[in-house]
């Protein structure tokens, strides 16, 4: 009788631990729900490490479908950013995807504000 207990703790125990394995599915180096590229003039800002997670039984969809989509739109939004570099998706086993990146946010430089013109031994001036 003890070694049945023993063998169903175990069972169960090795069953639990597989639900909530945190499995890598991908690995991307940048990822927008928004932007599909930076305009001329445009550059990425770091703003630092971000997460989100989207589950399908929030919808009470029970398939994989646009899990990553939703994830960052997730981290996206909770952390107001336009796009997540180094991107890296983990699915958990019980019908969620996460997404843990570096938050990035645009910003438009422009050679007037900059000085890079000073910099570079050049006026501004006309003569």
């Amino acid at each position: 009788m003890k070694n049945a207990k023993l063998i169903l703790a175990v069972a169960l125990l090795g069953t639990l631990s597989a639900c909530a394995m945190k499995t890598k599915v991908l690995d991307a180096g940048a990822v927008s729900m928004t932007r599909t590229n930076l305009a001329p003039g445009q550059k990425l800002h770091e703003v630092g490490p971000v997460s989100g997670e989207f589950c399908s039984h929030a919808l009470g969809d029970k398939g994989n479908v646009g899990l990553i989509d939703e994830a960052v739109k997730d981290a996206q939004q909770k952390n107001s950013i336009d796009m997540i570099t180094n991107a890296s998706f983990y699915t958990t086993g019980n019908g969620c995807m996460t997404v843990e990146g570096t938050g990035q946010k645009i910003i438009t430089s422009t050679a007037g504000n900059s000085g890079d013109a000073m910099i570079k031994g050049k006026s501004s001036k006309r003569r």
